[in-house]
């Protein structure tokens, strides 16, 4: 099957006026319409901008672009579960792309790829090197990949990573987001508290300093850091996804009352495998997570901490079009304050008298 403007039309429901109007930069066109277009095109492979020809970009030559690499699994990437949060960054950054006509070029890139020089980033810089003038990172990098585009492009990552301080950063404040959620259970009368993650593809910073929260939070609290309910984030850890699950349940029956999870798809998966052995969620044990990902799939409310995605995305592309234009030379990392979401997967245990 041709893919062509019709075929992502049908896919959204939209006109193929819009969807042409969306790559050609129309100023009537509504930043979300726009993400979900460069977002459905650059997942089936549709080309829409043309190599330079007698140094002149195609589509609108005088338009500047800005690359945007998403760093994910595609099953992943378009979970039907919840929305990606790399999805959630694109109206803001496409909401400030279009106020100051920059085209974007956007690519989804398998976190096993960790070479320039070969596979899809060796195509891609191929083909669309003279095209891009900055390029944009949605989540976490090999750090050989980073180092590699920063000596060929103007940089900016929409998360913080490993390796890369010199690279600008426009990200969430973890800290304080995981800060207040371990304030609310401990106002619920919580005493052990849990850390579950997973492993990634790649090592993302984020999870560290979520942790770095939990743990100077318990420490201030006067509550015992324990080792053995912090699972999923040691390297040394061997076990599997399902043996961490099993250890879990067992830490909940052992006096663990609430997890901190950090990640919303995390605690959406931990919540699905406890209640296959029989733990409800907010009553058998509480739990939170990070991010503000929706799961249309649940019938309650996860507690977690939204993430100011648009405006995460609009800053970094103005940052990113600031470095373009040689505006501002320090490295700058910005960190944004989430809002806590208050829901149901978390329970008081004390009554306020105690």
């Amino acid at each position: 099957m041709e893919v062509n403007q019709q075929l992502l039309a049908d896919k959204l429901g939209i006109s193929r006026t819009t969807v042409s109007r969306c790559f050609t930069n129309h100023a009537g066109i509504n930043p979300d319409t726009r993400a979900a277009v460069f977002s459905l095109a650059s997942k089936l492979g549709y080309n829409y901008l043309e190599p330079r020809k007698s140094g002149k970009k195609g589509v609108n030559s005088n338009l500047q672009t800005l690359a945007v690499l998403i760093c994910s699994n595609l099953k992943e990437y378009n979970s039907s579960e919840y929305e990606s949060p790399g999805y959630q960054l694109l109206p803001g950054i496409s909401e400030y792309a279009q106020l100051n006509k920059l085209q974007l070029d956007i690519h989804i890139i398998d976190p096993k790829e960790d070479n320039l020089e070969e596979g899809t980033y060796k195509k891609l810089l191929k083909d669309k090197k003279p095209l891009w003038d900055g390029v944009l990172l949605v989540y976490p990098f090999p750090a050989k990949v980073i180092i590699g585009l920063m000596r060929q492009f103007p940089c900016v990552s929409l998360v913080e990573q490993f390796g890369a301080e010199d690279l600008d950063c426009i990200d969430v404040d973890h800290h304080r987001g995981v800060s207040h959620l371990m304030q609310r259970l401990i106002d619920e009368g919580h005493r052990r508290i849990g850390f579950f993650s997973r492993r990634y593809p790649v090592e993302p910073l984020w999870v560290y300093r979520r942790f770095s929260a939990f743990v100077e939070k318990l420490t201030r609290a006067g509550l015992q850091y324990r080792p053995e309910d912090v699972l999923n984030l040691y390297k040394k850890d061997t076990y599997s996804l399902d043996e961490s699950y099993q250890k879990a349940i067992q830490q909940t029956k052992d006096g663990v009352t609430a997890w901190i999870c950090p990640a919303d798809h995390i605690a959406y998966d931990f919540i699905s495998v406890f209640t296959q052995y029989g733990l409800v969620v907010g009553k058998d044990y509480s739990i939170t997570g990070f991010d503000g990902i929706p799961n249309a799939a649940e019938q309650f409310d996860l507690t977690t901490i939204q993430i100011p995605y648009r405006e995460i995305g609009y800053q970094a592309a103005r940052r990113l079009y600031d470095l373009i234009e040689s505006r501002f030379s320090a490295t700058q990392h910005v960190y944004l304050n989430g809002k806590i979401l208050a829901g149901d997967s978390d329970v008081k245990i004390i009554d306020e008298a105690n």
